[in-house]
């Protein structure tokens, strides 16, 4: 098989696989998100200590000795002296004797409250400022500081005198500093969850899935048959109407015309075979692989083609449901373990379509697959009819489709868009590879702007759907296959 070459970013095909990855771990943006923002907030809010501050502005007169007469004694607030204030005020609020006596006035029992000031350039103005956690010990230190100033100043620049200017006032009740922890926890919040996005968008990147015919193509060396697109119902039609079938209203051009064009690709491939027994399987369950082989007898007996669609799933008849059939029959069960003798064909309502399926079921089916007496009755089939289509188990999950694989002339493998992974197709195809012909693959659920060339239909047409009497005496075989060679 050929290996997957390495493509450059699609942006739909990235958008895709991250909004369906995004689906299955949606969980971690989220986690992310309220695990960061969570412990940010929680850690924010204990350490969060709220602060009060109260100030007062007032000048500063002090006395100084003449350079020329030490008996001279003046008092003046020139520009000389304001500057050597500005630069001496903070020193003296810092002092050993200013804590000495802010102790002594307040008494021992008081919360921290620091002190700063700030001058006027050339004036002897000065803000005092108090701030601490208390709001009442932040008013008390900054009045006894402006008290205790002058005592504490006096050793350092001499008789000092304080006018205040501005009176302080208690701090306001609310704290200068807001508490933060809210908006703290909501950004780091956000952080975390396009961190959990970016992770999904990396994950994503890692999805190795099927989103075009080329990615087929390079992946398996098989055509593209056809472009299933997928079809989004509403709820009135899908309970009118369960299952996606061609004889149902509802079920869209694009997708019945996308069956049209595989109907007559399989007819060109058989005509120059003379094949008429045609497998239909995939890789894993879920990928639309019963829906397709329907849909595909449906459109081959839509042509006047005598055509029988077998349920080769003996775990689990799923045709009959899909049809709409609740009549008793025999299937392949019955017929291979010799439990119905005489069999007969179903007829689907509103079409040409036969088919073969039962109520009976077997959890190993391998033995009855591999007995003489399937080839006998697919021998049968041969005689009577155009086309005989397989809907086998998925290959990648069960050797069913394996066991059957001998009988038929062909397969078409079935791949569900950005589904199975590619090393799970890889290894399904070529367990079939060596056992029957693969005529192609057919692409399932296509979204629109996912399939990079994307898939155009350039005709447009409508079914006629009837049951056509001339099958009617193709509808009773007996199970003694041999006989009838």
């Amino acid at each position: 098989m050929e290996e997957q070459t390495t493509q450059g970013i699609d942006l739909s095909v990235f958008l895709h696989n991250f909004r369906r990855t995004l689906q299955h771990f949606f969980w971690v943006p989220i986690v992310l998100g309220l695990l960061l923002g969570g412990v940010s907030w929680l850690r924010a809010a204990r350490s969060y200590a709220p602060v009060y501050q109260s100030s007062a502005v007032f000048s500063v007169s002090a006395g100084f000795s003449s350079s020329t007469d030490i008996l001279s004694h003046s008092t003046y607030l020139d520009s000389n002296a304001a500057a050597q204030l500005s630069a001496t005020f903070p020193y003296v609020l810092q002092s050993d004797r200013m804590q000495l006596l802010l102790q002594q006035e307040l008494g021992d029992q008081r919360a921290p409250v620091s002190l700063s000031a700030s001058s006027v350039a050339d004036a002897a103005l000065f803000t005092l400022t108090a701030t601490g956690s208390d709001p009442q010990a932040v008013y008390d230190t900054l009045l006894a500081a402006i008290e205790v100033y002058p005592a504490a100043a006096t050793t350092i620049l001499g008789d000092t005198q304080i006018q205040v200017i501005d009176q302080p006032v208690e701090p306001s009740a609310a704290p200068i500093n807001a508490n933060t922890a809210l908006q703290t926890g909501i950004r780091r919040g956000v952080v975390g969850l396009v961190l959990g996005l970016v992770l999904v968008a990396l994950l994503s990147l890692t999805r190795r899935t099927v989103h075009s015919a080329e990615d087929l193509h390079r992946l398996i060396s098989l055509s593209c048959l056809s472009s299933i697109p997928a079809v989004r119902r509403g709820k009135r039609t899908r309970r009118e109407a369960p299952s996606l079938l061609l004889t149902h209203a509802g079920t869209g051009s694009d997708f019945s015309e996308a069956m049209r064009n595989l109907s007559l690709k399989l007819q060109r491939i058989t005509s120059k075979h003379g094949a008429k027994v045609v497998l239909i399987t995939s890789t894993v369950p879920g990928e639309g692989k019963t829906t397709v082989a329907s849909n595909l007898a449906l459109a081959l007996a839509a042509e006047g083609k005598r055509v029988i669609l077998i349920d080769g799933d003996l775990r689990k008849q799923s045709l009959k449901p899909l049809f709409g059939i609740g009549a008793h029959s025999d299937g392949l069960v019955e017929v291979l373990s010799g439990k119905a003798k005489n069999f007969r064909l179903l007829p689907v309502p509103d079409s040409g379509l036969l088919l073969l399926s039962g109520d009976g079921t077997v959890a190993q089916p391998q033995r009855l697959l591999g007995s003489p007496r399937m080839g006998q009755i697919l021998e049968l089939l041969r005689q009577k009819l155009d086309y005989i289509l397989i809907d086998t188990p998925p290959a990648g999950v069960l050797s069913d489709a394996a066991a059957l694989a001998k009988y038929a002339d062909g397969a078409i493998y079935v791949v569900r868009q950005d589904m199975a992974n590619s090393v799970q197709i890889v290894n399904s195809v070529q367990s079939l590879s060596g056992a029957v012909p693969l005529y192609g693959c057919v692409l399932n659920c296509t979204q629109a702007g996912t399939t990079r060339s994307g898939y155009r239909y350039g005709y447009r047409y409508g079914y006629q759907y009837g049951y056509s009497s001339h099958y009617s005496h193709y509808s009773h075989y007996s199970s003694d296959a041999g006989d009838q060679r």
